[in-house]
């Protein structure tokens, strides 16, 4: 009888758990999982931007941000950091990165979709000051490491609408 009402519980408790949809925000932490801090020069990343910035007769040079995302469409890496989205050559080490993901996690998330059309479920965000890696959920992920400058909710004014950044 004990137990019985033991497992109606535990039923009954299961019913009322939320549950999560595939497009909730996620961030899983990849703890040991790091890359090196040149690993967007080592991918191409840099140098692409560079040459394009020549092309466009741009003076200056790309200045790297701290947060790097990377992520594949069917068999094609993309790249992206601040106001830039990168395809990248499809060659190590990048190539290596959503078999390293798959074997790190068990098989259970991947940054890799079947398609060229369609983004996957996961980014992976790399941590240029510390190597540090974690998955997001696609669309906030990229949402990050797009930003290029931090935000908090009053956008950085103060009540009389005088801006807080010296």
């Amino acid at each position: 009888m004990l137990l019985q009402q033991e497992a109606e519980r535990a039923v009954i408790g299961a019913e009322h758990q939320p549950r999560m949809a595939m497009n909730d925000n996620f961030l899983i932490p990849l703890t040991g999982f790091e890359l090196p801090p040149d690993y967007p020069w080592r991918v191409g990343f840099v140098g692409l931007v560079n040459e394009q910035l020549r092309r466009l007769r741009a003076t200056g040079y790309f200045v790297p941000s701290r947060f790097f995302g990377y992520y594949f469409q069917g068999n094609n890496p993309i790249g992206v950091s601040g106001n830039w989205t990168v395809s990248l050559e499809p060659t190590q080490p990048v190539a290596l990165l959503p078999e390293m993901v798959g074997q790190y996690t068990g098989g259970k998330f991947s940054i890799s979709s079947t398609g060229r059309a369609i983004v996957p479920d996961y980014m992976l965000v790399h941590d240029r000051l510390d190597g540090a890696c974690w998955l997001w959920s696609f669309t906030e992920g990229l949402q990050f490491v797009e930003a290029v400058e931090p935000t908090n909710e009053d956008g950085g004014w103060d009540n009389a609408e005088q801006s807080k950044h010296f």
